[in-house]
């Protein structure tokens, strides 16, 4: 195992530096001029070329990319370009948010998931199955804008049980967090709920049909056991991945969400910063996204050893 993980670590090496080379190609060749931006509306051409020379836009592309990258290597990302403080304190700063809107929302998807597609599956063709995922098409199919300004409508305007935004660091107070991250979170939740349960269930089906389970039942094991024992855990390798490729899409992926409720995380600050063409923050942004995307891939290729003992990882694997 521990040789695969190495191996795997180093294998990382070329693909981020591919990131790293398309993250910044595609950010440098945004059109417009951010000089003029960062200049000002009244800037002179004089004006605008010092602010070029000061952002090293005057130099060619290829320069800029091996002193972005010698930066980098460093742990440094740059600075923001209107507010002039570090990107990396800007992402450290919108990251927590992020994450925990993205935890407790797929952490709820999943609880609902599970059970609900094991028991749609279970009751394959009747009349529960048929509501169910009916129930689970309109969850996915739902605009989360749509879900989340109605959320707001209901709780905050009419009900007037719950702030309709804003957000308060969980260290600073429990209970504001929560009450601030309620609505956020069943948005996000209610739409992974469909999603991973429609998985959930087609997987459980696949699995319900093998040899392996007909012959369980044939032995005259009980239904829990046959469903717990054998098909339940074999389901879950193909689901793990799916919630590590979910979980790493979340992490980029909350863009309408966090600005609807006005969360100050990773995609709202990668939001405002296109609007105002600070490329420091895009291309810190995206890159990190990039690489907790491709570190949680590699997680989940170590969690099938645990899942399934019968996977050897070897080292050319």
């Amino acid at each position: 195992m521990a040789r695969y993980i190495t191996f795997r670590l180093f294998g990382l090496i070329p693909v981020l530096l591919i990131i790293s080379l398309l993250v910044f190609l595609v950010t440098a060749l945004i059109p417009g001029n951010a000089a003029m931006i960062i200049a000002g509306e009244e800037a002179t051409r004089e004006d605008i070329k010092k602010a070029e020379i000061a952002l090293g836009l005057d130099k060619p592309i290829h320069q800029r990319y091996i002193w972005w990258m010698g930066e980098i290597v460093q742990g440094d990302l740059g600075n923001s370009w209107l507010s002039k403080k570090p990107v990396l304190d800007d992402i450290l700063h919108a990251l927590p948010v992020t994450l925990e809107l993205t935890i407790l929302g797929l952490g709820l998807g999943t609880l609902i998931a599970f059970p609900v597609g094991v028991i749609s599956a279970l009751s394959h063709g009747r009349t529960l199955d048929k509501v169910m995922f009916g129930v689970l098409l309109t969850s996915i199919s739902v605009p989360a804008f749509w879900s989340a300004l109605m959320l707001i409508l209901l709780f905050s305007l009419w009900l007037r049980v719950l702030p309709p935004s804003g957000y308060v660091p969980l260290a600073e107070d429990i209970l504001g967090n929560l009450e601030r991250m309620i609505l956020p979170v069943v948005s996000v939740g209610a739409f992974q709920a469909g999603v991973n349960a429609r998985f959930v269930r087609s997987g459980m089906l696949e699995v319900l049909g093998q040899d392996y389970i007909r012959t369980a039942r044939s032995k005259g094991l009980l239904e829990r056991h046959v469903v717990i024992g054998h098909a339940f855990k074999n389901m879950l390798i193909p689901v793990v991945t799916f919630l590590g490729l979910q979980l790493g899409g979340l992490l980029g992926g909350l863009v309408i969400t966090e600005e609807v409720f006005a969360l100050p995380g990773i995609g709202r600050l990668a939001l405002n910063a296109v609007f105002n063409r600070d490329i420091p923050v895009i291309q810190g942004v995206v890159l990190v996204v990039a690489v907790a995307y491709v570190l949680i891939n590699l997680l989940v290729d170590v969690l099938y050893a645990f899942l399934n003992p019968r996977i050897r990882y070897g080292h050319g694997q």
